[in-house]
């Protein structure tokens, strides 16, 4: 079922219910007040006949001369007399069939008035005390026209409930789908999107409705598919170009090395460079690896340890100094909190290590002097760490490009080695901590890396 028909379908039966409720209260409203109404009339019947009874002795014939010459008779009126032995004194008509019960009899005896329904027809009884003793006098007639009226008024009611409701149905269908209209041309925008033009977006009112949210909420889901189809592109392209060519390399050493016989140094040397290919293959994958197992939806299982940042950057420093003898780095840290606890991150340590060893030693790679400068910065809010070199200054143009993955400045391409991978890495771990890395570079400045890290709540 559409949600157009839903919401039809209920407001319908909200308002048919409401509709409902209000015509049994006119109803019950209608047949209690007509009931009541002739109640009183048979009640001023009783009342006339048992004010005979207490002026003088019952003279049956002169109540019946009474009862005939009124021109207010009831339809099927009766009215019994009744002494206090239970037994009928008077009747008229002669020979009435009305015989109530003899517990409507006795209740008739308890109190002064009664009022009950009999078959058909209303019954009403009083009490009247005479010189002969008491008499309980019982008038019954039958509501032909509130009966009529009320019957005339429920078939009003039931056709015209039957109305409304068709009405209620057909306008609800029609306000559904006016309402619903912006989800459907939204849907429409959307099929137009994809895949023919995935930069097209969802145009977004003034007004601040839910419409307008959901299509900024899409806008945003768009702009993310889009990226990220913009970086499996960027991936396939890169991945597929930095395997293609030391598969490449290898296949064309062994074919020639096959090509005639050589002497054991030929392939011992072939079989070196082979090696030095698959080396290159495996850390490539590693770095892969490495990076797909990086998510944010792996934050709350990787983010378990407490660790000192200080302890962290000395320990980095001395690996980076390790890797070549040519690196130098200089580490200088803020004056230190007095509280220990400041110096605390909640994090991995891993994952830490690995990105600021890389931003250390792409710092020394690409200075000219091999050196580099690390400076921690302390705050009651966040850590900051900078990582500084007096290299070539990279291209602006490459800058927004530079922590995606696969992505190697024209500066550096064919002259150091490397797979674009080690930043984008860096971002998403730093990420991953709720942190955010930039950087900076110009002709005539350093490049400096400056990464920020939140002090977690431990």
């Amino acid at each position: 079922m559409t949600i157009r028909n839903r919401l039809a379908l209920r407001f319908t039966g909200l308002v048919s219910a409401i509709l409902l409720l209000t015509f049994v209260s006119i109803y019950a409203v209608c047949s209690y007040n007509i009931a009541l109404d002739f109640y009183r009339r048979l009640d001023l019947k009783a009342q006339t006949t048992g004010d005979r009874l207490t002026r003088s002795p019952i003279d049956s014939v002169l109540i019946s001369q009474l009862g005939r010459i009124r021109k207010d008779q009831l339809p099927n009126q009766h009215i019994l007399v009744y002494d206090s032995r239970d037994s009928l004194i008077f009747s008229s008509p002669p020979a009435s069939p009305i015989r109530p019960s003899a517990s409507l009899l006795a209740k008739t005896r308890q109190s002064h008035y009664t009022e009950a329904r009999l078959g058909k027809g209303f019954l009403t009884g009083r009490l009247f005390e005479t010189p002969a003793g008491p008499y309980r006098v019982l008038a019954y007639a039958e509501n032909l026209y509130g009966d009529r009226f009320l019957r005339q008024l429920l078939l009003a009611l039931g056709g015209l409930f039957v109305v409304i409701v068709g009405i209620i149905m057909f306008s609800g269908w029609v306000y559904a789908g006016d309402a619903l209209r912006p989800m459907k041309r939204l849907d429409q925008r959307l099929n137009a999107i994809f895949p023919q033009n995935r930069d097209e977006r969802l145009p977004v009112g003034p007004e601040v409705d839910e419409i307008s949210r959901l299509s900024a909420t899409i806008n945003r889901l768009l702009d993310r598919v889009a990226e990220s189809f913009r970086v499996q592109r960027l991936f396939v392209a890169n991945v597929s170009h930095e395997l293609k060519n030391p598969l490449t390399q290898i296949s064309s050493q062994l074919e020639v090395s096959l090509l005639n016989e050589r002497d054991p140094a030929a392939y011992r040397q072939t079989i070196r460079s082979v090696l030095e290919d698959v080396t290159d293959l495996t850390a490539l994958t590693q770095e892969l690896l490495q990076l797909s197992r990086v998510s944010q939806h792996d934050a709350a299982d990787l983010l378990t340890e407490t660790l000192r940042l200080d302890e962290l950057m000395w320990d980095v420093r001395d690996e980076v100094n390790d890797i070549n003898p040519r690196y130098a780095v200089t580490l200088q840290l803020s004056e230190l909190p007095e509280d220990p606890d400041s110096l605390l991150l909640r994090g991995n340590r891993t994952l830490l290590r690995s990105a600021f060893r890389n931003l250390i030693e792409n710092a020394c790679k690409f200075s000219e002097t091999g050196d580099a400068l690390v400076q921690v910065r302390f705050t009651t809010v966040a850590v900051q760490v900078l990582v500084r070199n007096d290299g070539q200054p990279i291209l602006a143009d490459d800058l927004p490009y530079l922590f995606e993955p696969f992505f190697r400045s024209r500066l550096v391409v064919g002259q150091v080695k490397g797979y674009g991978v080690g930043l984008s890495l860096v971002d998403r771990i730093i990420r991953l901590h709720g942190g955010q890395v930039s950087v900076s570079s110009g002709q005539g400045e350093p490049t400096e890396f400056r990464v920020t890290l939140p002090r977690r709540e431990l």
